[in-house]
């Protein structure tokens, strides 16, 4: 097997409409698809891979099973994302921070999934 890339990241939600309004009017990502009660894919950014948000129900009936994880958004500047998101009564979970190649910070989502903001010091991105 030769792994060509990464196509999605999946966080578990507990209430997909509450997520989807999140991702898409908190984050400003853009809403790719929302295929019935239990999936919805976000574009980040210029890149391909994608953000997808996975809610488990009776009523979905899936059985695959995903953890929770984090995702890396790149941002022109950190401290200034973490400021806007924190306005906007969004949970800082990590303060920003240098790092020895980025500058990085945590929020989490209304589930408590972490997102970092992240903004390598060479500028590159993905």
């Amino acid at each position: 097997m030769k792994p060509r890339g990464i196509d999605f990241f999946v966080y578990n939600v507990s209430e997909i409409v509450r997520s989807v309004d999140f991702y898409e009017n908190t984050l400003g990502l853009t809403l790719k698809s929302w295929e019935g009660p239990g999936w919805a894919e976000f574009a980040v950014g210029d890149t391909q891979t994608v953000l997808a948000l996975r809610f488990d129900s009776d009523d979905v009936g899936t059985d695959v099973p995903f953890r929770s994880g984090a995702i890396a958004i790149a941002v022109d500047d950190v401290e200034e994302a973490v400021e806007e998101l924190r306005q906007q009564g969004v949970e800082v979970v990590l303060e920003p921070g240098e790092q020895v190649s980025c500058y990085a910070a945590g929020v989490s989502d209304p589930d408590g999934n972490l997102i970092l903001l992240h903004s390598r010091k060479d500028g590159t991105v993905g």
